[in-house]
């Protein structure tokens, strides 16, 4: 059972995790806290990538023998991650543009 609501605790934090970055990348903005360089094409493939590996997760839980458990544990980590963006989506944590500035705003 520990198996089983580590591995939806994974499922529900990769699929909240993957969900904004495949939005972001498909609708063409580049922007987001992302480690790869800020594209849209990055944003779509980290995206799917996550949502990929969440199908995964899920695949391998056993939900038929726990599934209060299971869904509370993914639950849990789509709410963990969700609070994680709110906190750093917008403020640059790699520290990508307060390298870059220019003295008169301009980016290099």
């Amino acid at each position: 059972m520990i198996g089983t609501i580590a591995l939806g605790l994974a499922a529900g934090f990769c699929a909240g995790n993957g969900l904004p970055y495949y939005v972001m990348g498909s609708t063409g903005d580049a922007v987001g806290p992302g480690p790869f360089r800020p594209s849209a094409t990055a944003n779509v493939l980290s995206g799917w990538v996550l949502i990929v590996a969440a199908a995964v997760c899920w695949h391998y839980t056993d939900t038929q023998a726990h599934p209060l458990p299971t869904y509370a544990a993914a639950a849990a980590g789509v709410l963990l991650v969700g609070l994680i963006h709110a906190r750093l989506w917008r403020t640059d944590p790699w520290g990508r543009t307060r390298e870059r500035t220019l003295p008169e705003g301009r980016q290099a």
